[in-house]
């Protein structure tokens, strides 16, 4: 055995840290584990790294070099319960030697980050009499010594609340249990507060702030959970802990687990000769040909002698692979939506997995090279995840791989792999990853096959928000089939027919046309207006935030642009972006669109959109603070550059600046006046200039505004957020964040006779303007232009032209007049007008 009961000795008490060294040394020398001399390895290894951990525990190991002093891996641990000075003020009252061939000792690594988590179990740890409490916490499949045997029934070490620990008990999210959803949000709940969280459930314990532990907790649909609670903001931090998992951790609109089955069950009609059964995940058929997807391993070396150096090494490509996904999720919501690009804020959120990241330090501190020790820590955890029996977990574990090789990448070099696809290609892969899955060629590929996962997995959520027809868990005779080979792949069914015949492809094609026809008469018209059937014209333009996207957006139908992110421009950078470099992308962007309006929102930053190069006090509540144009006017020299920029690229198109989060009056004026002075410097012609409406007040004093502004953008999403004081995504209030609350629709109502009074036109550019829902009301409300997603604008134009503008003012005044948003909703009429088109 690695570890046992021999190779711990209780109540040492070492004159320093040599000696503790060299007694923990001895006892694994005594059970035939290395030969004596591997102690001077090990007090060697003290002058090139810190072998101390944190709370008290240390893990002196040798030199790499002396491994063949090691006669086979082993364990040691030598408590102290008065402690050993180990670095400094470091004090250690477990000392745990190792002795390492291969990597058989990870497990009990492993535990004992655990342990590193948990500063109580490490307290008791050290002043124990009893040494089996000490292997059970680190090697729980041990056998424990006879004359001290583990109570029959007793749940794993630490199962129990601690000494002192408020605790309630709570129910898991009746839906789906704590999956990946509610473990965000309890971990964003933890965060909050100055306190220790921990959950037992079923013999686990789970750090609060982990969401990997939170994942393989194993709690599923309402199970009990006992919650443990320390600290100084205990009593606050269990107060939103009960009226967070009394709202479900958000997850309170999803269907029970009852009406959810775990997947969707293969079609029970008869296979076709040679056809090859999986589970359908995204709906469409797709004729094409197979393209094995390999993913490139990059190679590394599994040691280092520098661990400061690797330690350094991993926390740069940490940081880079978050911004990496920031930059992803932003991307995709562009391309998908914000929900489902909300896929990669959660692998941003598994970066910061405190178990993960002790786990992997800890492999680096014991000599390991960044990328082993890595891949150690986080393959380690995918396994535990895929191990776990369930397959909504098991789905996270291919999560946790994308994370890993994402790291990794910016770790050995190397950019994302791109494959090289043919025309029409069926991707057929083992399993693909969320990042594998949006990096593929959307020109190219017509449809994916996997032979694991499954239709819960975020890979199976983004082909549909993709549109592309995919089938998984088909097993691995799809990974025997040549590149190159014709096939048909059924969405709907789950089928992938390799070598189809004449009748088969026929039959394929019909299929995909039927399926296809609405789709393709909303993009066949979508250079139509958007004209209701009593001839009220709504324009219809595109969220962008490139100059590539203007060919895209002015293909898919759209009026222009209604809103232009810029921000993008000056996210994760030490220094904000120059002039020209502005100029040239605003200019680019106005010429893209060919006249058409390019509505160009200034910096939108502040809030949850920090900036790094902007040094501000710390807010307390920053979505109430410096955001939007009140940090551009407090930072001047930032605005006067980029309104200098839009001024110039204005000459090349119809480009209009929009100024967000304006509160009244003053600011705007405020904003008005340097626009005016630049302007005059630059000698360029006008500009319309007109406001996000994010802010109720804004719309409050729309009459006085309108005198002013151009024109009115809506922000629904911050319009609702600020008048309803709920954050959307906050873990149990967010279902409440619904932009057709009548509180919001009157506040639009407003903000639109205001305009119209004074001449000005109003859009809106929030998610609410791709609602199918809300787009009537919208309409029938009066708002001239919605702003949305690209692929949205298609459809959103057909919709508006199968209703007439009588019926969608009278289901306006009907939603005016409701007392919730859930009334709004299930209006008969409202549920009409939604579906059409």
């Amino acid at each position: 055995m690695i570890l046992s009961a021999d190779r711990i000795r209780l109540a040492a008490a070492p004159a320093d840290k040599e000696a503790a060294i060299r007694q923990a040394a001895q006892l694994l020398v005594e059970s035939g584990a290395i030969a004596a001399p591997y102690a001077d390895s090990m007090l060697r290894r003290e002058g090139e790294a810190d072998t101390f951990l944190g709370n008290g525990i240390a893990i002196p190991h040798g030199q790499r070099g002396d491994r063949g002093l090691i006669h086979q891996t082993g364990i040691a641990v030598l408590q102290v319960p008065q402690g050993v000075r180990w670095n400094g003020e470091d004090v250690a009252h477990l000392v745990v030697a190792i002795a390492a061939q291969g990597d058989e000792h990870i497990a009990v690594l492993r535990r004992l980050t655990d342990v590193l988590g948990e500063a109580d179990l490490a307290a008791r740890l050290a002043t124990t009499g009893d040494a089996a409490e000490i292997l059970r916490a680190l090697d729980p499949d041990a056998p424990l010594p006879a004359a001290s045997p583990a109570p029959l029934g007793a749940a794993p070490l630490g199962a129990a609340p601690a000494e002192g620990a408020l605790t309630a008990v709570v129910q898991a999210p009746a839906a789906a249990g704590m999956h990946a959803r509610p473990a965000r949000e309890l971990v964003g709940i933890a965060r909050r507060f100055e306190a220790g969280i921990t959950l037992l459930h079923g013999g686990r314990r789970a750090d609060a702030r982990s969401m990997i532990a939170l994942l393989q907790l194993g709690a599923g649909p309402g199970a009990e959970i006992t919650l443990e609670v320390t600290g100084p903001q205990a009593e606050a931090a269990l107060a939103a802990l009960r009226e967070g998992f009394a709202g479900q951790l958000g997850d309170a609109d999803a269907p029970p687990a009852a009406a959810v089955p775990a997947a969707p069950a293969p079609s029970a009609e008869p296979l076709e000769p040679g056809a090859i059964a999986g589970l359908p995940a995204s709906p469409g058929v797709a004729i094409g040909v197979l393209h094995r997807f390999r993913s490139e391993a990059a190679g590394y070396a599994a040691t280092s002698s520098d661990p400061q150096g690797e330690a350094a090494a991993l926390e740069a490509a940490l940081e880079e692979a978050r911004a990496e996904l920031r930059s992803v999720a932003a991307s995709m919501a562009q391309r998908v939506g914000e929900k489902n690009a909300a896929i990669f804020a959660a692998h941003e959120e598994l970066l910061e997995d405190p178990e993960l990241l002790a786990e992997a330090r800890a492999a680096i501190a014991a000599g390991a090279s960044a990328p082993a020790g890595w891949m150690q820590a986080a393959e380690g955890r995918a396994a535990a995840l895929a191990g776990m029996g369930d397959a909504l977990l098991a789905a996270r574990a291919t999560d946790m791989k994308d994370v890993a090789r994402r790291v990794l990448r910016h770790l050995v070099g190397g950019g994302e792999a791109v494959a090289v696809l043919p025309q029409d290609a069926i991707v057929v892969a083992e399993d693909l990853t969320p990042s594998e899955t949006a990096n593929l060629d959307p020109t190219r590929v017509v449809g994916l096959v996997t032979a694991a996962g499954g239709p819960t997995a975020h890979t199976a959520i983004l082909a549909r928000a993709l549109g592309i027809p995919a089938v998984v868990a088909a097993g691995a005779k799809v990974l025997e089939l040549a590149d190159g080979t014709p096939a048909v792949l059924d969405g709907d069914r789950g089928r992938l027919l390799p070598e189809p015949d004449a009748e088969a492809l026929a039959r394929a094609r019909a299929a995909r046309e039927a399926g296809a026809i609405r789709a393709e008469a909303a993009r066949q018209a979508a250079f139509r207006p958007a004209v209701t059937r009593d001839g009220h014209r709504v324009e219809i333009a595109a969220n962008v935030r490139r100059p590539e996207e203007a060919i895209e957006a002015v293909a898919a139908g759209a009026e222009g642009t209604g809103l232009v992110r810029s921000e993008f421009l000056f996210d994760d950078r030490a220094e904000p972006p120059t002039e020209e470099e502005q100029y040239d992308l605003y200019r680019r962007l106005a010429e893209g669109f060919g006249g058409l309006p390019v509505v160009l929102r200034t910096l939108d930053a502040g809030g949850d959109k920090p900036l790094r190069f902007v040094h501000h006090p710390v807010e307390a509540n920053p979505f109430l603070g410096l955001r939007g144009l009140r940090l551009s006017l407090a930072e001047p020299a930032l605005f006067r550059t980029q309104i200098r920029a839009a001024l110039r690229a204005a000459r090349h198109g119809d480009l209009r600046i929009m100024l967000p989060m304006v509160d009244g009056l003053a600011d705007l004026r405020a904003a008005r006046a340097i626009i005016e002075a630049e302007r005059a410097a630059l000698r360029c012609p006008p500009v319309e200039v007109g406001i996000m409406v994010e802010v109720p007040s804004a719309a409050v004093m729309a009459d006085q505004l309108a005198r002013e502004a151009d024109f009115f953008s809506i922000g629904t999403n911050d319009l609702t957020q600020y008048t309803l004081a709920v954050d959307r995504l906050h873990p149990t209030m967010g279902a409440r964040s619904d932009a057709l609350d009548p509180a919001v629709l009157r506040l639009i109502e407003m903000t639109v006779k205001a305009a119209h009074a004074r001449g000005r036109w109003v859009g809106v550019c929030g998610n609410m303007a791709a609602d199918p829902m809300a787009a009537p009301i919208l309409v029938g409300l009066g708002v001239d232009e919605l702003s949305v997603s690209i692929p949205n604008v298609a459809a959103l134009k057909a919709q508006i032209r199968e209703f007439s503008m009588a019926e969608a003012e009278s289901v306006a005044r009907a939603a005016l007049h409701c007392a919730t948003a859930a009334e709004v909703r299930a209006l008969p009429a409202l549920r009409k007008l939604g579906h059409a088109g």
